[in-house]
């Protein structure tokens, strides 16, 4: 594993008996915190695959990122480059793998790089990420939801895991979705959760997931929208509970990680009724970690800058690293980091884990 690595790997090879020139244990926090042993590269590619939702193709602009050896080159852009990603390499070239692939849906109306400090992280870290922007639903799209987008979504996270498969990424069998806001439902939809039949009986037709509703959205809603090839999943201030109702969310068997912000989301509020029935749901596989004071931009790169948070995007972002890690590196198989998933070892006084 990568923390038993860093710490065999001192340059100094100590003499029999002789412990004077060992490295100093590494703390597991500090080492889940920290940056990986990579550079991270980055890379724009383009999605296109057959829309049965709104008919004809669907294009989706995608952003990969990659552990690479390089250190120098041209900064990565986002936001289809209005904003400039420094030391992280454009085009770098990918370092030999197999590596784990993360892939990540975004919030409504943001984009692909919306969390790319944790893209980084994970790229740091020996991993591949992959995220979509939802074409529909992006920063340059405005604010209405069709009804088509909530079935077209998680198209797109199948259609981003179909093209990596065909790629030049060297990729284990590992694969962890996440998501932030819309993304977090995106999520849901994909591991496997079951939409209500009062949700789509459509109650309230003015609603953005009824706007545009037809019998064959139903049928297609009915049907279900799950990818079984994930593993785990982590869900950052999702929302839509009453889309699925704690039935459709109880039929989720994925480990999944539930994060949230008090000043987002505080004691009462809809994330619970997802807490309590990830929680209920087959085997010990859910957590919860619940950020006391941050926002919900605190899991985007903009946080304590779009809202008034107490926690610092420094506090949060590092909040989010440790744990968003730790749960992808369970996923592939990693033991060595269930101190921090079973709460033996707190990673901040601002974070309670649940499970």
């Amino acid at each position: 594993m990568l923390l038993l690595l860093a710490l065999a790997c001192t340059g100094v090879a100590p003499k029999d008996g002789d412990t004077s020139l060992e490295a100093p244990p590494v703390d597991l926090v500090d080492a889940l915190a920290a940056p990986g042993p990579w550079s991270v590269g980055h890379q724009d590619a383009s999605v296109v695959y057959a829309d049965t939702i709104g008919g004809g193709e669907r294009t989706l602009h995608l952003s990969v990122w990659y552990p690479t050896t390089a250190t120098s080159g041209d900064d990565a852009t986002y936001f289809s480059g209005a904003l400039t990603a420094e030391g992280v390499w454009q085009d770098a070239p990918v370092a030999d793998g197999p590596f784990p692939l993360a892939v990540f849906s975004h919030g409504h109306q943001a984009y692909a790089e919306a969390s790319g400090f944790l893209m980084e992280h994970l790229a740091s870290h020996g991993w591949v990420v992959a995220a979509p922007d939802h074409t529909g639903n992006t920063t340059f799209d405005g604010s209405d939801r069709a009804t088509e987008i909530y079935a077209q979504r998680p198209r797109d996270l199948s259609a981003v895991l179909d093209w990596m498969g065909t790629s030049a990424y060297p990729l284990t069998e590992t694969r962890v979705v996440m998501g932030h806001s819309f993304g977090g439902y995106t999520v849901l939809a994909t591991i496997g959760a079951t939409f209500a039949s009062a949700a789509l009986d459509c109650p309230d037709p003015t609603t953005g997931f009824c706007s545009t509703m037809t019998p064959a959205l139903r049928t297609v809603f009915e049907g279900g929208l799950a990818d079984t090839r994930f593993g785990a999943a982590l869900l950052m201030a999702p929302g839509d509970f009453r889309l699925f109702e704690s039935a459709g969310i109880g039929a989720i068997t994925l480990p999944t990680m539930l994060m949230t912000g008090t000043e987002d989301q505080p004691p009462g509020s809809e994330v619970d009724e997802i807490w309590a029935a990830l929680r209920d749901a087959p085997g010990d596989s859910a957590r919860r970690v619940t950020l006391d004071g941050a926002g919900h931009q605190s899991f985007t790169d903009f946080a304590d800058t779009m809202e008034d948070v107490t926690m610092s995007a420094e506090a949060s972002t590092r909040i989010v690293d440790v744990y968003a890690l730790a749960w992808a590196r369970r996923a592939d198989g990693d033991a060595d980091v269930a101190p921090v998933l079973d709460g033996e070892r707190e990673v901040a006084p601002e974070a309670v884990l649940a499970q």
